[in-house]
């Protein structure tokens, strides 16, 4: 009887050789599997076959892990093996009723299979060794009357195995420690979805018309409990001007933060159109203040190209040309209006918040895997608190940010811009965004022929948000000249 208790569910005997074997080639498989189509452009580049991908591959790598240790947790390694070959079977008919259309994704399910059914005949060569093996000699002799003492065999136990408790133990943590590094892996390795923002452009082509659709823009508004400051904004003459101006503001605050700069060019002769972002400048309950920051946790990446497509279709009946300028969240907006439309004649970008600030570049897909997979989360802000700006960030907010961003890169590293003109401005005090791979980035867009300059402005201790004019440590009457003389296609 002591002999029986303390041997483990599956014996390190009935481990070794073939079931081992099979389990660490099902490993290998699975591995190969999620990483093969990666080194293939375009095999897996859309969902759902790239997050099926990495997920077998980590499957896989944990497999072949288990299985090098298999003798040592003989239990640990059947769970494992077990649940990872049913999964990745089931992933199988998955793909089977999805099917990829790409040869090299097609190779990659395949793969699968292959690995997923050697990691069920491992555990089923396993469990057929136990059913059939010879009882333990150690509990037939004590059953027979014979053979040692009952001390020397609870001897033996001890010394061939570690005892019940303490076997059981190392299984329990072994199998927490592989489910913990599965579950943080998921969180930081599983590539955030970056879906296809491509434009819908359904632009105006006349002054009245650009009205009636803005008016249907701030009727939609008007069901909203907006702050009043941020309410969406049109500077117009009344009819149609050479230029039209499209202004988008950054990332938790709202239209008032282009009021200024806004009037400037329409003094000058230009239509102005600054449109409140999706989820911003909502009041608090009574309407005499902002709101809080948790407004923006529904923001999504095609709520914003959204906002770009009716901005830039409004615009279009306002004037001849037309023009955009977008900081911040702004900017990386305006960069897809670039990339995107053709009929955004020239377009400024300052700042554009492409990366986490003090991040570097490679970690910002980390940071999004993260966010689209926890609970909204409040940030505290680094900035100045505004009476008009939402106190704080949220990691929804920054996710919808950085995956229009990440959109914007996949395009642009590829293909030139949409626009006739793109300007990318550069801060080099700016402490939200990094300016070193902001020129990168600028230099590989342009590196394709298309018309990207990059213009840094002076070092002179400005802010990240260089337009609002309640910034306390900002300057525009140094910055709006220079900003007007870009959108005029100047130089300064």
């Amino acid at each position: 009887m002591i002999g029986a208790v303390a041997a483990p569910a599956v014996d390190e005997r009935l481990v070794d050789g073939l079931p081992r074997v099979s389990s660490i080639l099902g490993g290998l498989f699975l591995l190969a599997s999620g990483m093969f189509p990666w080194f293939v452009a375009g095999a897996i580049a859309t969902e759902p076959l790239r997050d099926r991908a990495l997920f077998v591959a980590l499957a896989g790598l944990v497999v072949t892990v288990t299985g090098v240790l298999a003798p040592r947790f003989p239990t640990a390694w059947q769970i494992v093996c077990g649940v990872t070959g049913s999964a990745g079977l089931v992933l199988v008919l998955v793909s089977a009723v999805d099917p990829p259309i790409e040869l090299t994704a097609s190779l990659g399910v395949g793969l699968c299979l292959i690995g997923s059914v050697l990691c069920v005949v491992a555990v089923f060569a396993a469990r057929w060794r136990h059913r059939w093996s010879p009882p333990d000699i150690a509990t037939v002799d004590e059953a027979a009357g014979g053979g040692e003492p009952v001390g020397e065999t609870q001897h033996d136990a001890t010394s061939q195995g570690e005892g019940p408790s303490r076997s059981t133990g190392r299984t329990v943590a072994l199998v927490a420690g592989l489910v913990i590094a599965l579950a943080a892996a998921y969180l930081v390795a599983w590539p955030a979805s970056t879906p296809r923002l491509a434009a819908q452009p359904a632009p105006t082509v006349s002054h009245g018309e650009a009205i009636e659709r803005y008016e249907q823009v701030t009727a939609a508004e008007a069901d909203l409990n907006v702050f009043e400051p941020c309410e969406s904004r049109l500077l117009t003459h009344g009819e149609r001007t050479d230029v039209a101006v499209v202004l988008f503001h950054g990332l938790t605050n709202c239209p008032r933060q282009f009021v200024e700069l806004g009037t400037q060019l329409f003094e000058a002769g230009a239509n102005v159109v600054i449109l409140r972002a999706p989820e911003h400048g909502i009041a608090n309950a009574d309407g005499t203040a902002i709101g809080g920051v948790e407004n923006v946790n529904s923001l999504s990446p095609e709520a914003l190209r959204d906002y770009a497509d009716d901005s830039v279709d409004i615009a279009t009946g306002l004037g001849e040309e037309v023009r955009v300028l977008g900081l911040s969240m702004g900017g990386v907006v305006a960069a897809w209006t670039a990339q995107e439309r053709a009929d955004a004649d020239r377009v400024v970008a300052v700042a554009p918040a492409m990366t986490i600030p003090g991040v570097p570049a490679s970690l910002t897909q980390v940071f999004r895997n993260v966010f689209q997979k926890l609970p909204d989360m409040s940030l505290p802000s680094s900035g100045t608190p505004l009476d008009h700006a939402y106190a704080g960030e949220t990691t929804t907010g920054l996710d919808a940010t950085f995956t229009m961003a990440a959109d914007v890169a996949d395009e642009a590293y590829g293909a030139s811009p949409a626009s006739s003109d793109v300007i990318v401005v550069l801060n080099p005090d700016d402490d939200q965004v990094d300016p070193v791979h902001l020129s990168g980035f600028a230099n590989a867009w342009a590196a394709h022929g298309g018309p990207v300059s990059l213009y840094r402005l002076p070092a002179v201790g400005l802010p990240h948000d260089v337009i609002d004019v309640d910034q306390p440590d900002g300057d525009p009457e140094f910055v709006y000249p220079i900003l007007v003389d870009l959108l005029d296609g100047e130089r300064p």
